[in-house]
């Protein structure tokens, strides 16, 4: 991936840095999703944050067709890494509904077959009553 964002203007250097350190948070954010690591992950995210809060400053003095591919090209990336974050929230939301539901769930049958509920006999998992 090309992991440069075109200049947006001279006159606005600063922000077209801001806008470019942006774009690297970004893919490091990507980069710390594949490889499921936390700590990058955390990283990047910050600094995903201070970039943002410093861009907020800086925007009026843009051209506008260039702000536009910019924020267009962000967008991709961002979007791409909320894809990539989908299915690790997929698997979180079943785990906690698994905990959940183990805790919410009927009567269950112990090995005599009656069902222990209340009690402290062994239970066969799985099958509720």
């Amino acid at each position: 991936m090309n992991r440069a964002l075109p200049p947006v203007a001279d006159r606005a250097s600063e922000t077209s840095e801001a806008l470019q350190q942006l774009f690297e948070s970004l893919c490091a954010e990507g980069d710390a999703l594949i490889g499921a690591d936390v700590d990058s992950l955390a990283q990047a995210v910050h600094h995903k944050e201070q970039t943002l809060r410093r861009l907020a400053a800086g925007l009026a003095s843009l051209d506008r067709a260039a702000l536009r591919e910019a924020g267009r090209r962000l967008r991709d990336l961002n979007e791409r890494n909320a894809r990539l974050l989908v299915p690790r929230i997929q698997i979180n939301r079943a785990r906690m509904e698994s905990l959940l539901g183990a805790m919410c769930a009927g009567p269950l049958y112990s090995a005599d077959g009656r069902t222990s509920a209340g009690e402290n006999r062994p239970t066969q998992r799985g099958v509720q009553a």
